[in-house]
């Protein structure tokens, strides 16, 4: 080697070593004290975009899961109010049924009506009263809303709550409506057939809102006048609430058809033929009066009343069960959800981990070595300084 004065190459490599080991020192010192392997960009450029993707991953299940837990809370709170409602339905039911023997006198009655009254009051209260953050949960104003159970957009689980109260609970489907059948039409029906004059039976189809639908024959062989036909319409009629009546030789139909269904009639020649081909259809109109439809209209100081209170507590009950039902189901489905959003977070923290965390056994020994250099470094740099003085020898 060359002995140079001016240049010491010795020296700048000894320089330019150390250096290196002096920067990957405190790259190791800034990993471990930070527990990060990557500080910054230039550490691992993919790397840190990969990190950064997974912890906004992490951090959306980590809400999501908190979300649904919101969601279990309110669907909790709902139905525990819902059990309460039907504690009072319950209750109410005991006492139409109490109502309903004939051993009670109108005031015996009147009493028990009392408390049904004070129930009816509880049931609206409980209902628009109950709450979660703010939000009335049972008086109809929350309808439907998704709970964000996920990290991305649209990950989410519909709740959906109705409203409990008195005056909206129990409908048993029928609302009083009339429509007509007139002893023309009738008349005209007989007409049809030539061969014997008269009908046999009436056929009726009744089709209430939800498209369920209930055959009814009446037997009219030995109906002459519409005070018999309506006498033999009543008999069979009875049981969807229809009622009819002889007014000046027609034969009105009332009551409680419900609104938006059809009573369909279709008559039958005695010896068995068809009188006719459609139908005649009385549709729902006039005013709708819903007395006894619902939970607030119950009145049992009567037997009639009483009778029926129990049609509309029970579907008041088959309404809150299957509302119960709902929100059932609903928690065990977040309950499901949170466990899932639990799993997926570890895998992906793990895996967030691997890329951003310092490995604290690997980055000990690599500080370790840098030290090493770093003193070996040092010492080197000294002697390669020292080198430009054995010039001096040789002029001496």
């Amino acid at each position: 080697m060359m002995i140079s004065v001016n240049t010491n190459v010795s020296s700048l490599n000894a320089q330019r070593n150390l250096s290196t080991s002096g920067s990957d020192l405190a790259t190791s010192m800034e990993r471990l004290s930070s527990g990060m392997r990557i500080n910054s960009a230039k550490d691992d450029a993919a790397g840190m975009q990969i990190s950064s993707r997974l912890t906004s991953q992490v951090n959306g299940l980590s809400v999501a899961q908190r979300n649904a837990n919101d969601g279990i809370s309110m669907a909790q709170t709902a139905e525990g109010a819902m059990n309460e409602s039907t504690n009072i339905l319950q209750r109410m039911r005991e006492l139409a049924l109490q109502s309903a023997n004939g051993s009670n006198s109108t005031e015996d009655r009147e009493s028990l009506q009392k408390e049904v009254s004070a129930l009816q009051t509880e049931l609206t209260r409980i209902a628009e009263t109950t709450s979660f953050g703010g939000q009335q949960l049972l008086d109809g104003s929350f309808g439907s809303k998704g709970f964000q159970v996920g990290a991305n957009a649209g990950e989410t689980i519909t709740m959906s709550l109705g409203d409990i109260s008195a005056d909206k609970l129990g409908s048993t489907g029928r609302e009083n409506v009339s429509g007509q059948l007139s002893s023309a039409n009738i008349t005209a029906l007989l007409a049809e057939d030539a061969t014997t004059g008269d009908i046999g039976s009436l056929s009726f189809d009744y089709v209430d809102e939800k498209g369920s639908s209930t055959s009814i024959e009446v037997d009219l062989s030995n109906v002459s006048d519409a005070d018999e036909l309506a006498s033999a319409l009543n008999a069979s009629l009875n049981g969807i609430g229809v009622k009819a009546t002889n007014n000046s030789g027609d034969v009105d139909f009332t009551g409680g058809v419900l609104n938006g269904a059809t009573l369909a009639a279709v008559a039958t020649a005695g010896d068995g033929t068809t009188s006719i081909t459609e139908a005649t259809t009385i549709e729902a109109s006039g005013t709708v009066d819903q007395t006894t439809a619902l939970v607030s209209d119950i009145d049992i100081s009567s037997a009639l009343g009483s009778s029926n209170a129990l049609a509309i507590i029970d579907n008041a009950l088959g309404e809150i069960n299957e509302s119960r039902a709902d929100l059932g189901a609903l928690q065990n489905r977040f309950d499901h959800t949170i466990s899932n959003l639990a799993n997926i977070e570890e895998n992906v923290s793990a895996s967030r981990s691997r890329i951003q965390d310092t490995d604290f056994a690997t980055e000990t020994a690599e500080m370790t070595k840098n030290q090493i250099l770093q003193q070996a470094g040092t010492s080197i740099l000294s002697q390669a300084n020292q080198l430009p003085q054995t010039a001096l020898s040789l002029l001496g």
